[in-house]
C-alpha cells in the first residue's frame, strides 16, 4: 500500500485553499504513511494506508489534546481534514490571541523582578529570541513597509534588555505586542499567527529573578 502523490496534492490544495503557510508545517512519511504537523503545536493530521481506500487517520485538533482515531474510507479522511483545517483557519485568525497574551505569563514575569536586571547570559538569550521572532514574522508575508515596523520596534526591545530591569522591559515587550496588534500594524488575519510566532520564539526564554 502507498499514499500517492495525487492524494498528497488533494491534501495540499486544502492549505491552499484556505491560505495557510506550508512551511509552518512539516510533513513526515513515506509510503503508506503520512504526517502533517504543526511546528509551533501540537496540531497535526497523521495518515496510514491499510488497504485500497481504507485508512487509518489520527489526528489532534486544536480544541482537543487528546488524539482522536479513525478508520474510514478516502473520502471520509477528506472531510475530516477539511474540518481539521478549518478549526486551524479559525484558531490562528481569531482575534481573541490578546486575551490569551493577557492570560499566558509565558515571560514568567514576577514581582520580585522589579528592580532585577538581566544578567549577561540572559541579555545574549533575549535578544536571540528577538531575532528568531525577525525570521518567524517574514512568512506572515507583510507589507515592506509594515515590515520594517515591526523590525524597527523588536530592534528597540533588542537595545533596551541593556538598559532596563526584567520587569520594565517585559512591561515594555507586552506593550508593544499590543500595539502592533492592536493598530492593525499586524493585520487581523495575520493576528493569531503572529501570536504563535511570538509564543513559540519566547517559549524556552527562562528569566529568573
Amino acid at each position: 500500500m502507498r499514499i500517492t502523490n495525487v492524494e498528497k496534492k488533494q491534501l495540499s490544495d486544502v492549505f491552499h485553499k484556505y491560505k495557510l503557510n506550508i512551511l509552518d508545517f512539516e510533513a513526515t512519511g513515506e509510503y503508506e504513511v503520512f504526517k502533517i504537523k504543526f511546528k509551533y503545536d501540537y496540531f497535526s493530521f497523521s495518515i496510514i494506508k491499510q488497504k485500497t481506500n481504507g485508512y487509518l487517520i489520527e489526528y489532534f485538533s486544536v480544541d482537543d489534546k487528546n488524539a482522536i482515531s479513525i478508520s474510514t474510507s478516502w473520502n471520509g479522511l477528506v472531510q475530516h481534514f477539511l474540518m481539521w483545517t478549518e478549526k486551524l483557519v479559525a484558531e490562528f485568525n481569531s482575534p481573541t490571541g490578546w486575551e490569551s497574551f493577557q492570560n499566558t505569563n509565558f515571560l514568567n514575569a514576577e514581582y520580585e523582578e522589579l528592580n532585577s536586571k538581566f544578567t549577561d547570559i540572559e541579555k545574549i538569550q533575549t535578544k536571540q529570541n528577538i531575532e528568531d521572532l525577525k525570521v518567524k514574522i517574514k512568512l506572515l508575508n507583510l507589507s515592506p513597509e509594515k515590515l520594517e515596523i515591526i523590525e524597527s520596534k523588536l530592534d528597540s526591545l533588542s537595545a533596551k534588555v541593556d538598559e532596563l530591569n526584567k520587569f520594565d522591559w517585559k512591561s515594555m515587550f507586552i506593550g508593544t505586542i499590543a500595539s502592533l496588534i492592536m493598530t492593525f500594524v499586524v493585520p487581523q488575519e495575520a493576528s493569531g499567527m503572529f501570536w504563535e510566532y511570538v509564543k513559540s520564539s519566547f517559549h524556552n526564554l527562562k528569566i529568573s529573578a
